[in-house]
């Protein structure tokens, strides 16, 4: 009696085989299963019946990973950026502090302002009391000894002088000045500069002359600096104008986009606006790459924003990418040449110049095409053919066999 085709399904190193017997007679029956389990027991590995999860997944080819190298990460220490200079059309907050004890008028370090009222009081002579406004000038007009200097002058320092001046006129002179409104000039200030949503500042964009108008100081050559450098000039500017009291913080709120000019032998030829700082060879790449024509060993970069002088320098692309190396593997890339592709900067011009190849096509197709053509308008063919023939001398060649038969030979053409 025959039996229905049978299968077996076994895991064998972690992977399932299947195997199909074809029908047997009842009697071969423990034979054939004893065939198939000697089969099975003697495959490489440890065969299991009965599991459905192998013990671990195959290990992955080596090939398949690539470790790696601490030695080739740059720190963030030794990464130099550039410092980003304001542009035309930036928006900036100018954010003002006023410093501690600037509205205490009574305390001795002040220094008068101008706008300051300020009272003089004479115990012995009363008739020499006094009220003034410091003027813009910074000089308060007394009785019988006229203009006095006042602004920047401290209380002590202003009485020295009150005492100096009054004792040519009086005798037992000892004037006591007192601060009854001070620093009239920041609250001024405050009122103009405090807005609701962001307190005490002001949002100033860069104008197209490169200037940003600021309460009395006035117009503030802005661009091409940098924002230390203009926070640095802001706190001059309001120290020249007696409010040393003033401290103000700038931050750059909103960037105007850069733009980058690529010509010559790329693929797309124009302007490239930019919000982030883009290297020589990124900015190549943004224009197509470069084409078949180009001198890749002369690429020109022309600088002439914030420089009085434009400056120019060539950078050789083609050392850049095709920078080799040798290491314990053989040749790879060469990395530290990329230190060479510099970022660029606002206005920029790269022009990548063609090949002397290029030139004289160029040159070749202008003669012929577009000069002689049009003069002698005369169409033809011109051909040459070139051949050649090896010639080779005959050769006799006679046997050395005493008597017949005897055999000449010619070789040769």
């Amino acid at each position: 009696m025959w039996l229905e085709p049978a299968s077996l399904s076994v895991w064998v190193s972690g992977m399932t085989q299947r195997h199909f017997y074809p029908a047997f007679p009842r009697a071969s029956r423990a034979a054939a299963l004893a065939v198939a389990a000697a089969c099975i027991l003697s495959a490489p590995g440890c065969a299991r019946y009965n599991h459905k999860i192998p013990d671990s997944a195959p290990p992955q080819p080596n090939d398949l990973f690539q470790p790696f190298n601490e030695q080739q990460a740059i720190p963030q220490s030794m990464v130099e950026m550039p410092p980003y200079r304001l542009n035309v059309a930036d928006v900036i907050e100018i954010i003002y502090q006023v410093k501690v004890g600037a509205k205490t008028g009574d305390r001795r370090g002040y220094r008068l302002q101008s706008e300051d009222v300020i009272e003089i009081k004479f115990p012995y002579h009363r008739d020499l009391d006094q009220r003034h406004v410091v003027l813009p000038d910074g000089y308060i007009n007394c009785l019988l000894i006229g203009r006095v200097r006042a602004v920047g002058e401290t209380l002590d320092a202003l009485q020295a002088q009150l005492t100096n001046a009054y004792k040519r006129y009086v005798k037992n002179v000892e004037p006591t000045v007192i601060v009854k409104e001070a620093n009239k000039k920041i609250d001024e200030l405050k009122k103009a500069i405090t807005t609701a949503p962001r307190g005490q500042s002001r949002l100033m964009p860069v104008k197209p002359d490169g200037t940003i108008d600021l309460p009395y100081i006035g117009n503030v050559y802005a661009f091409g600096h940098t924002i230390p450098e203009l926070r640095a000039t802001l706190n001059q500017e309001y120290v020249r104008n007696d409010l040393e009291e003033i401290e103000v913080t700038v931050q750059c709120l909103e960037f105007a986009p850069r733009r980058v000019y690529v010509m010559g032998e790329v693929n797309q030829q124009g302007v490239f606006p930019t919000q982030q700082n883009v290297t020589v060879i990124q900015a190549l790449t943004m224009a197509g790459g470069m084409n078949t024509r180009a001198d890749k060993a002369h690429v020109m970069v022309v600088r002439r924003k914030f420089l009085p002088i434009p400056q120019a320098t060539i950078v050789d692309v083609q050392s850049l990418l095709d920078g080799r190396k040798p290491s314990a593997e053989g040749l790879v890339p060469n990395g530290e040449r990329m230190r060479y592709d510099f970022f660029l900067q606002d206005e920029d011009v790269i022009y990548v110049p063609p090949t002397d190849l290029a030139l004289a096509g160029d040159f070749t197709d202008m003669f012929f095409n577009r000069i002689v053509r049009p003069i002698f308008p005369v169409s033809g063919i011109l051909g040459m053919n070139f051949g050649y023939q090896i010639y080779n001398a005959p050769s006799t060649y006679t046997n050395n066999v005493k008597g017949p038969p005897r055999f000449n030979t010619t070789i040769g053409p």
